[in-house]
């Protein structure tokens, strides 16, 4: 079953939403439409199909009823374990501890379905619900926008849970890459992923769109894994906050380089001759035309088109903003990036944006980061030059203004 929504699941869809995609296409969750709701799904409703103090996730203790003496296995019960025993299986029953190991069970007096390791830590649905509030008081406090919870609920017979928010595409919400999308929370009770926070144009609602929004080689803005100190959910909860973005020094800065004019001639002449190569080996032209002349031209032609992509409102273009925009665009959406875990995720949004206009290094976005402290030919007589005669960047414009 796609879906793998099973008989103690509960899942609750907003309908009619940009987001909502198919909505409840399986006829298996409870669903409401947006226009008949409050701006989204209720906190209560998220909790009560969360489970939230209906059940919680229980480590269970395991024992083998091999390493019991033999007086502890007579009867029926006995005979039907002994028989079991001398066909290979391994029983896991009786007051024998098995040290190092736990069952994991989603609600009281239920068969533990994992079997981790003692460091497996568990997590509760109701962070989930927690991480989507931060995620929406960030939003209302650095925004004044309210962002719907637009699904949640329970898949695989509990064993999978997930929280949808929507991202509208508000103005307000204007150089925040997460605008238009939907933040997907999502969590497993059985190994199959950590804690998991993703953007997608779509919500989650069944099986398919968990997997697809949060498994693999989804684009992941948050991932804790399950171990003894997944309580310690800080970093999580400041990444989402980041993401928003403060709106005092973001927004600051944002304004700063909405006022520096650069024609975008002039841009796509900095970028080809000055940018790209503070990033990438420039190719040698005396070998001819090599395939390191074609990856070069492909990242020209690839930023080009973010910079005149829906990323980069018109009214903007023409600025220092929007070429800023069009490097982390490409760098977001088309460069692929690997990591450890074999993710391409894409990096964290607006907290890149927030530091790389407020001159901090290492954001993760190496070509954003040269355009902003590279000096620039063609700006030399918008931004001045400083006391050794060397055209300023912009982000020496940024750190002297803040």
């Amino acid at each position: 079953m796609p879906h793998e929504i099973t008989g103690r699941d509960n899942v609750l869809i907003c309908t009619n939403h940009p987001l909502s995609g198919m909505g409840n296409w399986h006829r298996l969750g409870e669903e409401l439409r947006f226009e008949d709701t409050d701006n989204g799904l209720t906190l209560p409703d998220v909790r009560r199909v969360l489970g939230v103090g209906d059940w919680e996730v229980e480590s269970v203790p395991l024992a083998d009823l091999r390493r019991q003496p033999q007086t502890a296995r007579l009867g029926s019960l006995g005979i039907a374990m002994d028989s079991l025993r001398r066909e290979g299986y391994l029983v896991l029953e009786g007051d024998a501890p098995i040290e190092g190991h736990q069952g994991i069970a989603c609600g009281h007096d239920v068969a533990p379905h994992y079997f981790p390791t003692k460091a497996y830590g568990l997590l509760q649905n109701e962070t989930l619900v927690e991480l989507a509030e931060v995620f929406r008081e960030a939003a209302r406090v650095e925004r004044g926008v309210d962002l719907p919870i637009l699904s949640a609920g329970t898949l695989r017979d509990r064993r999978l849970a997930f929280v949808s928010v929507g991202i509208p595409d508000d103005p307000a919400l204007d150089g925040i890459v997460a605008r238009g999308h939907a933040m997907n929370l999502g969590t497993s009770h059985d190994g199959t992923c950590s804690l998991v926070g993703c953007l997608a144009s779509f919500i989650v609602v069944c099986g398919n769109t968990f997997r697809a929004s949060l498994l693999r080689n989804a684009p992941e803005e948050i991932r804790v894994k399950h171990t003894s100190s997944i309580e310690d959910l800080t970093e999580a909860r400041a990444i989402l906050r980041d993401m928003i973005g403060a709106a005092s020094a973001t927004d600051g800065a944002i304004k700063r380089l909405l006022d520096i004019p650069w024609r975008a001639g002039d841009f796509y002449n900095d970028l080809r001759d000055t940018v790209l190569p503070q990033v990438y080996a420039k190719p040698d032209d005396a070998k001819g035309w090599t395939g390191q002349h074609t990856r070069m031209e492909h990242r020209l032609d690839d930023v080009w088109s973010a910079y005149y992509g829906d990323g980069v409102p018109q009214d903007v273009r023409g600025t220092a903003w929007a070429a800023l925009m069009a490097c982390q665009g490409y760098e977001q959406h088309t460069k692929t990036q690997r990591t450890v875990g074999d993710n391409a995720p894409r990096h964290r949004a607006a907290v890149a944006i927030q530091r790389t206009v407020e001159s901090r290094q290492g954001t993760g976005y190496p070509l954003a980061d040269a355009l902003m402290r590279t000096p620039m030919p063609s700006l030399t007589d918008i931004v001045g030059t400083d006391e050794a005669g060397d055209t300023r960047t912009l982000a020496s414009l940024m750190a002297a203004a803040s």
